[in-house]
């Protein structure tokens, strides 16, 4: 029994003394962890630091893109040429204020949208983007013309290339156009400037060579008629050789009129005063005439509308006018004279309107009626009207002409007004 208790006590202190070294181990290594816990946290701030200061970065990097791109998209606003950007399937990702100002379409019928079933490819000569985007080669400056969204053509300057990313992958194309109508405008008053250069040179040796053998030809027609009996029915004859000639040095007058600069010699006048000079006038040629004109005068007779204006002229172009519509309506009709201050744009003038019922103008001859020697009367000269565009022209004033085929057709004239 004392045996057993003696191994007994061994046993425990051996258990004892592992437990001991057990706890021992255990702290040591609880040490270890709690240092590498320490360590870990230590890490953890510094990356947290990190990602804090990445965070920041990026942020910074985010913000300036923002700035950077809503810069661009400034530039692009502000540009006066339109710009339309499509990726490599041919969506349009870019398309500007003055894009949309140019073409007639709104930014939000054109974005994300396929070019080709927003502008009708048919109608675009040639397709430039989409080549440019199929062929990988943009285009340098050319003209061409481009389709408004109401069906006009508009002729613009542009240019196309390809749009590559920071490695060099296409990712799209942009084309880069300008309206330039006004230029296309200008470019055609300069070349009629030119003609007509060139036309009043030839005019002065046409009045030189042709007013000289017309003034003998009228001369023998005169002597031969003297020589002829009365009732002879060559003198019918003569008569229209001598009509004939009295027109073709009508045609030269005109001409010269045309060709040389408008000598204007401006004076104080009341424009109600001419006008009704005119109409009279008119009114007595249309007796002469025998048609069923009724003229029609809506003035007021309480205002005075004064001009500066050169008598002659201005009664010349009137006359002409008024002359224009009754021969419109050799089958009857109203003539109507209107006189009165305009308004809205033409505020600032006096605004002259001739209204007729005439046969009316064709729409394609409106845009044409007044360039010199166009004429849609059989035996016109085409210069009538022509000339009265100069002399209104040369008052500062300016005409404008409106016509319905059947209907009749409305001339006005403004003239600014002199101020008191």
């Amino acid at each position: 029994m004392k045996s057993t208790s003696v191994n007994d006590q061994t046993l425990s202190v051996e258990v004892y003394e592992n437990l001991q070294k057990v706890f021992a181990d255990f702290q040591i290594r609880a040490e270890k962890l709690g240092q590498a816990y320490s360590r870990m946290q230590e890490d953890f701030k510094k990356v947290n630091l990190e990602l804090d200061k990445k965070n920041l970065e990026l942020a910074k990097s985010l913000s300036k893109r923002e700035e950077i791109q809503t810069y661009l998209s400034s530039i692009l606003e502000s540009m006066d040429s339109g710009v339309i950007g499509v990726d490599v399937s041919g969506v349009v990702t870019q398309f500007n204020s003055a894009a949309a100002q140019i073409t007639g379409y709104s930014i939000q019928e054109v974005l994300n949208k396929p070019y080709c079933e927003v502008f009708d490819s048919s109608q675009q000569s040639d397709c430039e983007l989409l080549m440019t985007l199929s062929a990988e080669q943009g285009r340098s400056r050319d003209e061409r013309v481009f389709w408004h969204k109401d069906g006009h053509p508009v002729p613009v300057s542009y240019q196309t290339a390809i749009l590559n990313d920071c490695t060099g992958k296409k990712i799209g194309a942009v084309e880069i156009f300008s309206d330039i109508s006004k230029l296309k405008a200008m470019e055609k008053e300069m070349q009629q400037s030119r003609t007509m250069v060139a036309l009043g040179e030839m005019s002065a040796t046409v009045a030189h060579e042709i007013r000289n053998p017309l003034g003998a030809m009228g001369v023998w027609a005169g002597l031969l008629e003297r020589d002829l009996e009365p009732g002879d029915p060559r003198i019918r004859t003569l008569g229209k050789i001598t009509e004939g000639l009295s027109r073709l040095n009508k045609i030269v007058s005109n001409l010269l009129v045309y060709t040389r600069p408008v000598t204007t010699e401006f004076c104080k006048l009341d424009l109600l005063d001419l006008v009704e000079e005119v109409v009279d006038f008119t009114e007595i040629e249309i007796e002469r005439l025998g048609y069923a004109i009724r003229v029609e005068k809506k003035f007021n007779r309480d205002e005075k509308y004064y001009v500066l204006a050169d008598p002659e002229k201005m009664s010349q172009a009137i006359m002409n006018l008024c002359l224009n519509a009754v021969q419109a309506m050799d089958r009857g009709g109203t003539l109507e004279v209107v006189l009165e201050r305009g308004k809205r744009a033409n505020a600032g003038c006096f605004g002259f309107s001739i209204i007729d019922t005439g046969i009316g103008i064709e729409q394609d001859a409106l845009s044409k009626i007044f360039d010199p020697f166009f004429t849609t009367k059989e035996n016109g000269t085409g210069l009538g009207l022509a000339i009265v565009k100069k002399i209104v022209e040369s008052h500062f004033g300016h005409i404008d002409i409106s016509s319905v085929v059947g209907t009749g057709t409305v001339v006005e004239v403004f003239i600014p007004y002199l101020k008191d």
